[in-house]
């Protein structure tokens, strides 16, 4: 279960399953021979279903499996950064997120109070409310993971993803050549699909990365609490507020969130498994009295629907990859749930771990290209927990063997993947860079995402909407002809490679794209197809078809 707690979806108690039967896929026919795929996605959340998306956005066609039929109604992520955000807008998702939240209150702040019905002690603005605009096509969201979820299944499905829910994968084997995988369809009829590629996109407690004898690294049991599920009106205490969710002065520190909706919530309190026992201690009328005392509210304005006790956990997976088995989201790193980095960080291992897939499987990048996936998500993931740890801490400045408290739009949107090809702009040269920044202190360097500049062509278009298609894109200034000839030589069909000028004209009034760049005019920028720069030359040079092949293969390992 992705952007919610360790064995989310395996420990609820008392809830009403019935929200469970929501069934978005037919099942597909099924016959004696295997089922066949490029790449089979085991786990239908966030995660699961966003790689779909991705997949099927480009024209690959996965098949995604998920034991559940419908969308969890545990409260789970509802902060979208910006840069998840704009993975979405390129597989056109984004609008349909955006539209989600036109209709409700607006969630901008997030409060310490005496109780939710109390006075506020202070309050902070989120991350997701504030202007990107500088540095982004796209605002942050603040939409319910499960509503976010039903866009996704939906334009997944448009695009030809085959969405099995209801499924239970069973096991599976894998060779040199292909994986292949056992499933139980809705009816508890076997079947067998062969894949190319399988995603583990199933949770902490992933089966697979268990079976795999994959190591999590990190600290298992943080911290304890009991999360008790309610349902309440709580417009009356949350009108004019802009509340996306608050921390109670109180004992255990009670952490209350709540629908976008308004009706239904939790309070997740902290306890000692030392001194306490959850079974026995967590009575129907303690559960009454800590979230009466938590929302400020008397007994008869709230029903409690569900006590579920959880462990908080900080971990990163040993390894990301054995063999064909690729691990994703919460089944490679689990982090608090402070920052809402959770959900972002795995959507975005989706993102770049099917950028790459697209490449392999259509043939123009060779396949040691997947070899990369780790080196650049694993040390995210781990920069990730690491902030997470120290906002739970309460850290400002410097933890032991933590480093600095970064920003969340540095920790979310500004961090740096290991550069294969070697920068051709060499006024950095011999500059430590950071392994994270502030988005608007990168000038595309190798490893950063391409730097927003806003297009003349239409309103809110961005230079980030120039890399689709599932293909590389070389950027070049108002007199890169020679970067732009040449590339258009090594691929005159642009089966691998899009080919922009960026003119004068082209970009909106006051916006330089090679300054932001830190590029000539006759420079120029390749950008892969999930929006990163991998290569950037500061001015002409005297052969470029020779060097920007050269460049080429080392980006695709041709």
């Amino acid at each position: 279960m992705e952007g919610g707690h360790p064995g989310a979806d395996d420990h609820i108690m008392n809830v009403n399953e019935s929200s469970m039967n929501e069934n978005t896929s037919s099942p597909a026919p099924h016959g004696a021979a295997p089922d066949r795929t490029s790449v089979l996605i085991v786990g239908g959340s966030i995660v699961g279903v966003s790689a779909a998306l991705f997949l099927a956005a480009r024209g690959v066609t996965p098949i995604l499996v998920e034991r559940h039929t419908g969308i969890s109604p545990r409260l789970r992520a509802k902060l979208f950064y910006p840069r998840t955000m704009e993975a979405y807008r390129a597989v056109g998702a984004a609008d349909d997120i955006y539209a989600i939240e036109r209709d409700r209150p607006r969630s901008e702040f997030a409060a310490v109070v005496e109780s939710l019905a109390g006075a506020e002690i202070r309050r902070w603005r989120l991350p997701a409310a504030e202007d990107h605009s500088a540095v982004s096509p796209c605002q942050g969201a603040m939409v319910k993971q499960g509503d976010a979820e039903r866009v996704l299944r939906t334009r997944a499905a448009a695009d030809g993803a085959d969405l099995r829910f209801g499924h239970r994968f069973v096991d599976w084997e894998q060779n040199a050549h292909r994986v292949t995988a056992r499933v139980l369809d809705d009816r508890s009829v076997p079947y067998t699909v062969e894949a190319d590629y399988l995603l583990a996109a199933d949770g902490s407690a992933s089966s697979i990365r268990e079976r795999l004898g994959i190591a999590q690294r990190g600290d298992l049991t943080l911290a304890h609490s009991m999360e008790l599920a309610f349902n309440a009106d709580l417009r009356p205490v949350l009108e004019g507020r802009a509340l996306a969710l608050a921390f109670a002065d109180q004992p255990g520190r009670p952490f209350i969130s709540w629908t976008t909706e308004q009706d239904t919530g939790a309070v997740s309190v902290g306890y000692d498994p030392a001194t306490t026992d959850p079974d026995t201690a967590f009575t129907p009328d303690r559960c009454q009295a800590v979230v009466s005392a938590a929302l400020g509210l008397p007994a008869s304005a709230f029903r409690i629907t569900g006590a579920r006790p959880w462990q908080m956990s900080a971990w990163v997976a040993g390894t990301y990859r054995e063999g064909r088995v690729f691990l994703v989201g919460d089944a490679a790193h689990v982090c608090p749930p402070v920052g809402g980095f959770g959900a972002n960080t795995g959507i975005q291992d989706a993102w770049n771990l099917t950028a790459k897939l697209v490449s392999v499987l259509r043939g123009h990048a060779g396949a040691g290209l997947l070899d990369r996936y780790e080196p650049e998500r694993r040390p995210v993931a781990e920069l990730t927990v690491r902030q997470s740890v120290q906002r739970l801490a309460g850290a400002r400045e410097q933890v032991s063997g933590g480093g600095q408290l970064l920003s969340e739009a540095a920790v979310a949107g500004g961090y740096r993947y290991p550069a294969p090809v070697v920068d051709a702009v060499g006024s950095s040269a011999g500059t430590p860079l950071p392994w994270a920044d502030e988005p608007d202190r990168w000038r595309a360097e190798p490893g950063t995402r391409l730097p927003h500049r806003p297009l003349e062509a239409a309103a809110g278009s961005s230079t980030l909407d120039l890399v689709r298609g599932g293909r590389h894109a070389l950027l070049t200034g108002r007199q890169g002809w020679s970067w732009a000839e040449a590339a258009r030589a090594l691929d005159p069909d642009h089966a691998v490679l899009d080919t922009v000028v960026l003119t004068p004209q082209a970009l909106a009034p006051g916006a330089s794209f090679t300054d932001r760049c830190g590029i000539g005019e006759d420079g120029a920028v390749l950008v892969r197809p999930d929006g990163v720069v991998c290569w950037r030359a500061a001015h002409a040079a005297r052969a470029p078809h020779a060097v920007l092949k050269d460049v080429l293969q080392q980006a695709l390992l041709q």
